[in-house]
């Protein structure tokens, strides 16, 4: 049997562990947002050759490394805001995994693909590699969130309805 929930006015109160889960829209839009952010960050402005002398004196040969890991981070995101807006189901987490995957790696080798007509810009197959290793780390958190003990955490991840 359900807790009784109350009423103020027209906003009705939560139970006790009951949260509000965006519209999958939502995740849609900011998914969107992610890629457009993406594509910016594609720019000439944000090209090696325009920052690299820049960082290379904080930094040093940091810059690489931090400049790949940036590449498996967006994408790692783009990945699990596209689990979210495609699949807020988690019941349906093959599907979710495989999909936003390939949404995301797909997306990875466009936007190199884009960088080749950029200024200062190259395209790289070894960058959709990175990328495509924060897709495969996302992908596997998804898969691994199901076992966890972290209620909030598997509710970050995959949902309110995440219930083991």
């Amino acid at each position: 049997m359900r807790p009784e929930r109350s009423y103020v006015g027209r906003q009705r109160l939560l139970s006790e562990g009951e949260t509000i889960q965006p519209n999958p829209l939502v995740w849609r839009v900011l998914a969107v947002l992610w890629m457009a952010l993406i594509f910016a960050l594609s720019s000439a402005w944000f090209a090696p050759k325009m920052s690299f002398d820049a960082t290379l004196d904080f930094f040093g040969q940091v810059n690489y490394v931090v400049r790949k890991m940036a590449h498996a981070g967006e994408f790692g995101v783009l990945t699990w805001l596209w689990f979210r807006a495609l699949y807020p189901d988690p019941l349906n987490l093959d599907r979710g995994r495989l999909y936003s995957g390939l949404v995301a790696l797909v997306y990875a080798a466009s936007d190199e693909y884009h960088q080749t007509f950029v200024p200062l810009r190259s395209g790289k197959a070894t960058d959709v590699l990175f990328d495509a290793a924060g897709i495969l780390a996302v992908v596997w958190l998804i898969s691994r969130a199901c076992s966890w003990e972290n209620e909030s955490l598997r509710r970050l991840l995959l949902g309110e309805t995440a219930s083991r």
